[in-house]
């Protein structure tokens, strides 16, 4: 049973289709993966909320227009550019949250703020909205840490760094959320900044070499052929490829490290999505939770759907936009 204060819409209202130019480059599970308690118990009760992330105003003033500008900061002696979407009636007396949203690989920041949507979101809950561009051809994100290419998590630290003396930001409400690439660099963000990050999101993630003590929500299809669900090797050619394991054994072991329990309980919520949810946390149930899309690809749930030919089909039974923004509402930084 989830407790009330991890708050989830589970069902999206509405899918806007869009045209989406975007560039992109199972097996039986192991022993280890089932380690994931596979009884279904009920579905959890739905908590009617409207969050909030209002704090102490700011001491000095940081007055910024609403809107989305495109920008560029220097990290490493390297131009970087990113989509800055500051909320409507952004007051700098209140301290507001801040996503980072991190695109997939071959994708772009413009690419993400439309598949995502979160902008639209934040204008509801006055938080802002930070959408960074990766570097090379494609356009991908440093997780694995190459000595030859930018630091991203260097890159992260200045954006953030940024964002606190150009807007009035809250400090305990600093989120990271990624699709496929960009969610394994928000994994990764998480590991290498734990004091500042205080829960993140993933959608189509691959497995990454680290955990950490940082609130978690994962979405994976469990016909992704991308980053298969139940795991093995992945070609080159996507993402720079590798072997993976199974989803619910990453994200078991991202459970662990937040001190839950390794076994999840499962609930089922209509026919085509199933939720893990790790209990027993020292906070309460629900710090790692993983959305499972029934026969959905290698996508972001509840957007407009990418070609299926190469991603596979969409989920239309979970907004993970709204799914993460409730998510985060309920985990603000752990002191």
């Amino acid at each position: 049973m989830l407790p009330c204060g991890v708050i989830r819409t589970l069902f999206a209202t509405s899918i806007v289709l869009l045209t989406f130019a975007a560039g992109c480059s199972g097996t039986k599970s192991d022993s280890a993966s089932k380690q994931t308690q596979t009884s279904v118990v009920a579905s959890p009760t739905l908590v009617a909320a409207n969050p909030t992330f209002v704090g102490a105003g700011c001491s000095t003033p940081r007055p910024h227009a609403a809107g989305d500008f495109d920008q560029s900061i220097t990290s490493g002696s390297t131009s970087r550019t990113y989509i800055l979407h500051v909320p409507t009636g952004y007051d700098d007396a209140v301290r507001a949250p801040l996503i980072l949203s991190l695109h997939g690989y071959g994708f772009s920041a413009k690419q993400m703020v439309d598949y995502a949507k979160f902008g639209a979101l934040g204008d509801q809950r006055g938080a802002i909205i930070v959408t960074p561009d990766g570097s090379g051809t494609p356009r991908h994100w440093n997780w694995r840490k190459a000595p030859n290419e930018p630091d991203d998590v260097q890159f992260a630290k200045d954006l953030l760094d940024k964002m606190a003396t150009d807007l009035c930001l809250n400090d305990d409400r600093i989120f990271v959320a990624g699709f496929s690439d960009g969610a394994a660099m928000s994994r990764i963000l998480a590991c290498d900044l734990p004091k500042r990050v205080a829960a993140i999101a993933t959608a189509s993630s691959p497995s990454v070499p680290c955990v950490a003590a940082v609130p978690m929500i994962a979405f994976h299809g469990t016909a992704d052929s991308l980053i298969p669900f139940e795991g093995g090797v992945v070609p080159p050619a996507v993402g720079g490829g590798g072997t993976f394991p199974p989803v619910r054994r990453s994200v078991s072991e991202w459970a662990r490290a937040l001190g839950c329990d390794g076994l999840a309980n499962i609930s089922r919520l209509g026919q085509a999505v199933e939720l893990s949810t790790y209990v027993h946390c020292p906070l309460g149930d629900g710090d790692a939770l993983l959305y499972t899309e029934i026969g959905a690809g290698h996508t972001w749930p509840g957007s407009a759907p990418l070609p299926a030919e190469q991603f596979g089909p969409t989920s239309a039974d979970i907004d993970a936009t709204t799914t993460i923004w409730e998510f985060f509402a309920a985990h603000p930084l752990a002191h």
